[in-house]
């Protein structure tokens, strides 16, 4: 074949292509046009709706990132968070803490500290509350001392660590909020509807006066008896303050999972054109070292989330007064209590805890036997936490039957006069006892011992070494928050853990002068 007949072949070759090439197209087009007109809006429909998702998508990843970039702050990379693996969970750890400016957290407790455990395959959570006044190791200090304290000398932070180390978990994560946060959270939800028992009224209705001075409120709703009630977001703040006397700390950590448990459900029903709008609210007065991408996460399963259960923490513990300041021990041991939290929380049966929980649980043990030979401790008292019941609902019968006024009434602080009376002007001591004219000190203020003679506070005794706490500790100002055992804000100075001191935290104790019994269950 000579050269000039391939070339024609080749051109010829290429001139069919081209021409195929023409007729498909030609028959795609004439495809489309016999096409019904009901299928060729059909189409035309999911081109839109496809554009639409598409646009919604790039404006809610837009969104999410300018709130997350408002309310971010991450944990320095290079800080050892003692992280132990927790197959299958995600924990995180959520912190309330009392104070108003959510920009300047320096030197200041955290009131609430609730574990919030995600399990990634059922996408069931548990909460566990930590009681705040639990004795416990300071991140890297050698110091022992109140995990509420770990707030105040090293931020969230050193909490995470600390709980980590003394409970093997693989806390990472953390969202901070204070008292108006939650307030407003809830009056835009439109309240929470829990069931007041008579003997939680003259705590409720106390708090609520407080609150509403705290956040900036003039205006609050009092309670005038037992029963159902919607409560706004003052009152619901105060619900989960209620402690002396009606339950102490392990029932005040049972009412915060309530209205916790509350708010979740309520926010799993709303609209994200609702949720948008309450989160554009709450921005300001949040903190979290949660990425964009975490939220995002958490976010796109709400709906799947289920709270199934709560309780206290540790699960066995004693109380006891250092020094007249009250203390939270792990009873039977830290590390018998974490090895309960693993088999409880995470189905992880016959678990056995590390070396570090091992060692921190045997030092807290040495300086207590140490201290009890010394009579240090005073007013000591055993009781368990026992898991929430039916938490979502905040309904139910929390009365003890032991503890009950023969008429059935129940005086604030849990105690019982013979006739059932409180003092002869309808005012009750804090420490539980009655003088004949029903006061307490000229400042307002009850002594541990019952006596009404003006003390100056001291420094607390606690069994430990005075340590200088690492370089990455923060040292709060010593203004502080306060926040003495009874949920109330302090009047004293706040120092770092080399100090050890601990001065003006007020603490008002039973008529026994220990701390209170078993926790009772959520009934609702």
């Amino acid at each position: 074949m000579s050269r000039m007949e391939k070339r024609q072949q080749q051109e010829e070759y290429l001139k069919a292509v081209e021409e195929g090439n023409a007729a498909e197209k030609k028959t795609l087009w004439q495809r489309i046009k016999e096409m019904k007109t009901w299928v060729k809006i059909l189409i035309l429909v999911v081109l839109l709706v496809a554009m639409g998702v598409g646009i919604a998508a790039i404006s809610a990843y837009n969104y999410v990132g300018d709130v997350v970039e408002e309310m971010h702050e991450p944990t320095p990379e290079d800080y050892d968070l003692s992280l132990v693996e927790v197959d299958g969970y995600i924990n995180i750890l959520l912190l309330g803490v009392d104070s108003r400016d959510m920009n300047n957290l320096k030197g200041t407790r955290s009131d609430m500290m609730m574990i919030a455990s995600i399990n990634q395959e059922t996408y069931e959570v548990k909460l566990t509350s930590v009681y705040r006044d639990t004795y416990l190791k300071l991140g890297d200090t050698p110091t022992y001392d109140k995990i509420t304290h770990a707030c105040v000398y090293g931020g969230p932070e050193m909490t995470m660590k600390s709980l980590n180390q003394a409970l093997d978990l693989n806390i990472s994560n953390y969202a901070i909020v204070n008292f108006k946060a939650v307030a407003d959270l809830v009056d835009a939800m439109g309240g929470i509807t829990v069931e007041i028992q008579e003997k939680e009224i003259q705590q409720l209705n106390k708090y609520t006066k407080q609150t509403a001075k705290n956040i900036g409120r003039e205006e609050y709703n009092l309670v005038k008896e037992a029963g159902v009630y919607t409560l706004d977001g003052c009152q619901a703040v105060s619900y989960g303050r209620i402690r002396k006397g009606v339950g102490d700390d392990f029932k005040r950590t049972e009412r915060m999972r309530i209205v916790v448990s509350k708010v979740f459900e309520k926010a799993k029903a709303m609209s994200f054109g609702d949720l948008k709008d309450i989160i554009n609210l709450m921005v300001p007065q949040v903190k979290t070292n949660l990425s964009m991408n975490d939220i995002l996460a958490l976010a796109i399963r709400l709906p799947q989330y289920d709270i199934s259960s709560g309780t206290g923490w540790p699960y066995k513990w004693s109380t006891g007064y250092i020094n007249k300041l009250s203390y939270v021990f792990p009873a039977g041991g830290l590390a018998y209590n974490t090895k309960l939290l693993h088999e409880e929380v995470f189905g992880q049966e016959d678990y056995e805890p590390s070396s570090t929980v091992y060692n921190i649980s045997n030092t807290i043990i040495a300086k207590l036997e140490a201290a009890r030979a010394e009579g240090e401790i005073e007013g000591e008292e055993e009781g368990e936490s026992t898991p929430d019941e039916n938490l979502a609902t905040g309904e139910g019968e929390f009365d003890d039957p032991d503890a009950m006024n023969p008429d059935g009434t129940l005086n604030p602080d849990g105690t019982l006069n013979p006739d059932g009376t409180l003092n002869p002007d309808g005012t009750l001591n804090p420490d539980g006892t009655l003088k004949p004219d029903g006061t307490v000190n000229p400042d307002g203020t009850v002594n541990p011992d019952g006596t009404t003679v003006p003390t100056v506070p001291t420094d607390p005794v606690v069994p430990t070494d005075p340590v200088t706490p690492d370089p990455g500790t923060t040292t709060p100002d010593q203004s502080g928050t306060g926040g003495g055992t009874s949920g109330e804000p302090g009047t004293g100075e706040v120092t770092p853990p080399a100090e050890q001191t601990t001065s003006g935290d007020n603490v008002q104790v039973t008529a026994d002068g220990a701390g209170t019994g078993n926790t009772t269950p959520d009934a609702a």
